[in-house]
């Protein structure tokens, strides 16, 4: 079990060089010496470490089991968080994870800091990462989870899939789950089920099962099927899986192993998904009649 300020002191120490390399430094708060901790505290639940520099104020904020790394003006508050933008969030269950894990929340940051303030970043502005769904708007009902959000959730559970994540929003220009999962996501994913460790099967399936629960029709058919249907009704996979899928998942995800394992066409089709197609740009006139 990790200790919450163990865990935001490694992170400060291992973000000192890139946060000096881009021109930000920690703000103390008063009574903190400068060799010290700048650690506020905001609640029980919650504490965060402030940066300032020219591009702004960069947050780095523990929250309910999770690290965000926040961006906003110099002189947003420490009250909340709303005046700021996320760059990127990833799990830290406390109770669970281990300083090898605390090392890969470290790394995902230091290549957001990379990301967004290094040299590339003038080509990325006008390249933006289309925007994800966030849990608070899923789970109020404002939204649902897109399969968007489903690779980029899977990519925080296997950072190493962050390049070819990229990729397939290059090439396409917009996500294909398909081919991102068909060719990259689902062998990880697999391995997982296959060794059946506790936690990286409870860190996998708690991503998995919120999306589901909270996903468009698209996005369960993408974990039903893409995904989980490429366990092919493997005896000991399925008995693995079980424990760990929601309610709602339970019966399509039982179903679609069932028609994949008699239907060989089925497997085909799921493991040879078809070429990208190009949206179609609208003309002027088929836009003003609506088709």
């Amino acid at each position: 079990m990790l200790e919450r300020n163990d865990v935001m002191n490694t992170l400060y120490k291992g973000l000192g060089a890139s946060m000096e390399k881009y021109g930000f430094s920690p703000v103390f708060p008063e009574g903190v010496k400068a060799n010290a901790l700048p650690l506020k505290e905001r609640n029980q639940d919650a504490c965060f470490i402030d940066y300032t520099g020219k591009s702004g104020k960069l947050r780095l904020l523990y929250s309910e089991g999770k690290i965000f790394l926040l961006l906003g003006e110099t002189d947003a508050p420490d009250e909340d968080d709303k005046a700021f933008k996320k760059l990127s969030t990833s799990l830290m269950l406390l109770d669970e994870y281990d300083e090898k894990d605390t090392r890969s929340v470290l790394n995902e940051l230091c290549d957001t800091i990379e990301d967004n303030f290094g040299k590339k970043d003038l080509a990325k502005k006008n390249n933006k990462m289309p925007a994800t769904v966030s849990k608070s708007a899923a789970k109020s009902g404002a939204m649902n989870y897109d399969p968007l959000t489903l690779g980029s959730r899977i990519v925080g559970v296997y950072p190493f899939l962050k390049e070819a994540f990229k990729k397939n929003l290059e090439d396409y220009g917009e996500f294909l789950p398909e081919d991102f999962f068909v060719n990259h996501g689902n062998e990880p994913i697999l391995q997982t089920i296959r060794d059946n460790e506790p936690k990286q099967m409870k860190k996998l399936f708690n991503q998995l099962c919120d999306i589901y629960d909270n996903g468009t029709n698209e996005t369960q058919n993408v974990i039903a099927v893409t995904i989980l249907g490429s366990i092919h009704n493997d005896a000991v996979m399925m008995k693995n899986i079980l424990p760990y899928l929601s309610d709602p998942m339970v019966e399509p995800v039982i179903e679609v192993n069932k028609l994949l394992e008699k239907s060989k066409s089925a497997r085909k089709r799921l493991e040879n998904p078809p070429k990208y197609k190009p949206k179609k740009k609208k003309s002027f006139v088929s836009s003003a009649l609506g088709q």
